[in-house]
């Protein structure tokens, strides 16, 4: 990965989280129950898109995954 590509990723990833992490953890709260294990999954989710979105490009609804 570029340092260029690597930039991008991380501001989109950036502005995904900005976006959308409070919504992704209020659902994913309502599915688990679970404060703790729904940041966890969030945080997780935002590492896994620092590695493919790279790859295999951002998503054009990025809160989509």
């Amino acid at each position: 990965m570029t340092d260029v590509r690597a930039a991008a990723t991380a501001e989109a990833v950036a502005a995904a989280s900005v976006d959308a992490y409070a919504r992704i953890v209020a659902a994913l709260i309502r599915v688990t129950g679970d404060w703790t294990l729904a940041e966890d999954c969030a945080q997780e989710a935002l590492t896994l898109a620092l590695q493919r979105w790279p790859l295999e490009g951002c998503r054009a609804t990025r809160a989509a995954g």
